[in-house]
């Protein structure tokens, strides 16, 4: 175990994502943000777009690509000047969020980009890029890129909101603050959940995975739906809690693992969640940031402003190389690989 290249990429986390904190974040005139982004950059989008709208004041649409192209057409009611799409893209070649801001821009839009590559095709596009600086991801399931774009993001909507006088300067210090102990914290997490998985066999012939959150961290859900499918190549599902009742639970069955996300938002149907999975034997872990103490949950530090999302992330980057390695796989084998090169994904 423990020779999958993501382990790697994991341990360089801490000290790629402090450098991010250094990087300069520039003031945008804008009230409404429109992002692009396929797979994990848009779930990254969707943890932090109620953040940035929360502090910054600032009206945030996260959209796929071709959801982008056919369905946002709420974009051409915005004021032209306040508005910007942000394209994200770690390699800055993703066919179509390139095309879709090809066309947004031929229509007078201005755009601003995340990616990790500089003179890639999203930035020379861009009017504005930031760097994700995070290295070669030579994996199928990214770890340090997704980090890498939640901190950026956050970054971004910290400085939006001072910069627009929507949070004091005496919050804007704790904001950053909190930031860098969360960071501090990832090598801890990492640690403690491999002592978790090592000391339960987590995981051990699992065929299929529930993963549920709520708030920010519904989308840290939708990462480890799609970081475990990517890895472990079984079918898996996400939902929040409230909607899990509404039909998804009827799938469950004593083969299941749910893996829930507490950070404190419905905590109480977490708990009662949590407590029926066992009451019926299912394999059932919870990722809590409140200290509650059970042999089947994994405690995070508590993070007041960021839900403690890059905690949660960490656990779910750590199970997502665990399981499949537990089970004899390597979570980075080809499992048709080809299929992007058929779809021709890239530029």
């Amino acid at each position: 175990m423990f020779e999958s290249i993501m382990w790697k990429y994991m341990k360089e986390e801490k000290n790629l994502l402090l450098e991010l904190l250094n990087q300069e974040y520039k003031e945008l005139d804008l009230d409404a943000l429109y992002v692009v982004a396929h797979g994990s950059s848009y779930n990254a989008a969707s943890a932090i777009a109620p953040f940035i709208s929360k502090y910054a004041g600032i009206r945030v649409y996260v959209y796929t690509p071709s959801s982008f192209k056919y369905n946002a057409d709420s974009i051409y009611f915005e004021n032209k000047e306040k508005t910007w799409v942000l394209g994200i893209s770690q390699t800055g070649t993703s066919r179509g969020v390139l095309e879709a801001l090809e066309d947004i821009k031929e229509k007078g839009y201005r755009i601003v980009s995340i990616t990790n590559e500089k003179n890639s095709p999203i930035d020379v596009l861009s009017d504005q890029t930031y760097f994700l600086n995070c290295g070669i991801e030579n994996s199928n399931a990214k770890t340090k890129g997704y980090s890498s774009t939640l901190v950026v993001l956050l970054c971004l909507g910290i400085y939006w909101a001072y910069s627009k006088n929507k949070i004091s300067k005496d919050i804007f210090e704790k904001m950053e603050e909190e930031l860098r102990n969360q960071i501090l914290e990832i090598p801890c997490v990492i640690e403690k959940t491999i002592n978790w998985c090592k000391e339960h066999g987590y995981g051990k012939d699992m065929s299929n995975i529930y993963v549920i959150g709520n708030g920010m961290n519904f989308a840290t859900a939708m990462e480890g739906q799609l970081k475990l499918m990517e890895t472990q190549c079984i079918p898996t599902m996400f939902n929040d809690v409230v909607e899990f009742s509404h039909g998804m639970h009827r799938s469950l069955n004593e083969n299941s693992f749910v893996l829930l996300i507490n950070d404190g938002v419905d905590s109480d149907l977490m708990n009662k969640t949590f407590d029926y999975c066992h009451l019926k034997k299912y394999n059932v872990c919870m990722i809590d940031a409140l200290n509650h103490m059970d042999t089947d949950i994994i405690n995070v530090k508590n993070f007041e402003y960021t839900h403690s999302i890059l905690l949660m992330t960490s656990v779910i980057q750590v199970i997502s190389a665990f399981v499949p390695e537990n089970n004899g796989m390597d979570p980075n084998r080809d499992a048709n690989n080809d299929y992007t090169d058929w779809m021709e994904t890239r530029v």
